[in-house]
């Protein structure tokens, strides 16, 4: 297996360099095959001697087959490899650069130091950033294993293909019948030979770290073809940067309707399960209304929305949809629903809602370039109001498998941006949530999300024991809301109400006029009135919005 001290070594400079010179070289040699063909079989020419002379001449033209083959997959294994080791580069440098902005460094050995913390960390910051180091170190290590893993498969690949050469067995010239020669298809074999694998994806359950670290080593054109050619494992796959899952995850949805459009027909044919047919229909719905998101109303892909998942393994289809560009976003936040959320049913309101959110919040913005990016996630699968499932609204099973993968959705934001330098690194992140999916929020934010700050929204309950203890997240930055007329808020069916919780800021939600603006802003009515796309400015929006956007000083307060 390669070192790190190795790798940072490797420059792909000369391998394509060397591809010009190896094309001249093979073209010269299939330019001979027309004079080899008719050498072979000269026309009234027998006997011993014109037999030896064909022998001869077959031991030549096999050689020269053997010699275009080698040329050929040489070729082809140096533009591949020195395209394969720009991408390597690309992850050394990413880890190095993350490593020196959080005062690490990555010894010869690919052992992660950690020098410390930075000088000048607040006395008050010391104990948190501690704790974050471990993190940080943990996605240190895990970058440089893929990278590692990803310059062993490229090394090992470019050797298989260098010892055929070498060894002059890269096809077997003798097997050809040399009467109809073509040194072109010779080298069309060796060609095909002399390709490099792309080094594959790390394991499903791999963190958000390691696959950012794959992703980063692989070269703009290895990553084109895994999106064109293996989208399952580019779309859903957290770590790897946004535009890219988006890219992977639309090309998905035509294959996952016709994969799923054949198995119909066939149980339709088969007079098969009723119940499998009916999932299949909602799947469809579901990739219609995904298909609807993405697009304006002239039919054409918008290039302010970004498809970062897509998942239909489950009972109904899950899927994350972005308002903004996750990869640039000064401010991100992830909009979790509850329940009775699906799909093809509330998920194209809640991404229109969420553009409200967003938009009010880029009023607010003062620093030159700054913009929000709104992510409306729906990767878990909440309960249902129909019955049986509607009792599964009692329990906090689905919000603790929904918490696990929001954790790692929000790690992976996190993960693909760590290394983009300077505020572009660590974008200020929050947390939504609205009734059932204020329960999954507010379990995910005792793990490791990376946000900043969250806001529960007529919640019923989050079983967070009396205290913050625990939360992953500066004091004083969970906010709550409830509307007077919510029926579901302040229930805590699944624990304390987050607003009577300590350390739990409440925001207003009546008629108010709004700080930043010094405007109006509506109450917000019921459990399902904190956000709407109707044009007008609730309290509720208004707050949410000074969240997402930092302004923590634009609050609206209940007095008292």
């Amino acid at each position: 297996m390669v070192t790190w001290g190795e790798v940072r070594r490797w420059q792909p400079g000369p391998l394509q360099d060397s591809v010009g010179p190896l094309n001249s070289a093979y073209n010269q040699i299939v330019a001979c095959s027309d004079d080899l063909r008719s050498a072979n079989t000269p026309d009234g020419w027998s006997g011993q001697a014109a037999s030896a002379a064909a022998g001869k001449i077959n031991a030549i033209i096999d050689g020269l087959e053997e010699h275009a083959a080698d040329i050929a997959a040489a070729r082809r294994s140096f533009g591949d490899t020195g395209d394969a080791i720009t991408g390597i580069c690309n992850g050394v440098r990413e880890a190095e650069e993350l490593a020196k902005a959080r005062h690490f460094t990555i010894g010869d050995d690919g052992a992660v130091i950690d020098n410390g913390l930075p000088p000048g960390t607040p006395e008050d910051r010391k104990a948190a950033e501690a704790e974050d180091r471990k993190t940080v170190a943990e996605e240190l290590r895990e970058r440089v294993a893929q990278v590692l893993r990803s310059a062993t498969d490229v090394d090992d690949d470019f050797c298989a293909v260098l010892d055929k050469i070498l060894s002059e067995h890269t096809i077997d010239a003798g097997a050809n019948n040399n009467d109809q020669t073509s040194l072109a298809a010779a080298g069309n074999a060796g060609h095909a030979l002399g390709s490099l694998s792309i080094p594959a994806p790390p394991a499903g359950d791999a963190t958000a770290a390691a696959n950012a670290g794959w992703w980063s080593t692989l070269s703009p054109g290895q990553r084109a073809r895994m999106i064109e050619d293996y989208p399952g494992l580019v779309g859903n796959r957290d770590g790897v940067a946004a535009a890219d899952r988006s890219a992977a995850n639309l090309r998905l949805v035509g294959i996952e309707r016709a994969g799923l459009l054949a198995r119909r027909e066939q149980l339709v044919r088969e007079d098969g399960d009723t119940d499998e047919i009916e999932a299949i229909d909602g799947k469809l719905a579901s990739l219609d209304a995904v298909d609807k998101m993405m697009r304006d109303d002239s039919g054409n892909l918008r290039g302010d929305r970004q498809l970062l998942s897509l998942d239909l393994s489950g009972e109904r289809a899950m899927a994350a949809v972005a308002a903004g560009n996750v990869d640039t976003a000064s401010h991100v936040a992830v909009f979790t629903p509850g329940m009775d959320s699906t799909v093809d049913g509330n998920m194209g309101d809640y991404v229109n809602d969420m553009e409200e959110v967003r938009r009010e919040s880029g009023r607010m913005l003062d620093q030159p370039g700054a913009s929000v990016a709104m992510v409306t996630w729906l990767g878990y699968e909440p309960p249902q109001v129909s019955f049986p499932e509607a009792t599964e609204a009692l329990s906090e099973n689905r919000a603790r498998e929904g918490a696990i993968r929001l954790e790692s959705f929000t790690q992976g934001i996190d993960a693909s941006r760590a290394v983009q330098g300077g505020a572009d690194a660590n974008p200020h992140m929050t947390l939504l949530g609205h009734s059932y999916g204020s329960t999954t929020t507010g379990l995910a934010l005792s793990g490791n999300t990376g946000a900043d700050n969250a806001v529960l929204f007529g919640s019923p309950g989050v079983s967070w024991g009396a205290t913050l203890d625990g939360m992953n997240l500066p004091d004083g930055q969970i906010y709550s809301q409830a509307n007077d007329d919510d029926p579901i808020a302040h229930l805590g069916v699944h624990g304390d109400d987050p607003s009577r919780v300590p350390g739990v800021t409440e925001m207003a939600t009546g008629d108010t006029i709004a700080k930043h603006d010094k405007q109006p802003s509506v109450a917000g009515s019921g459990h399902g009135g904190y956000v709407l796309a109707d044009g007008v400015r609730s309290t509720t929006e208004y707050n949410m919005a000074a969240v997402v956007a930092g302004r923590g000083d634009d609050l609206v307060i209940p007095k008292g």
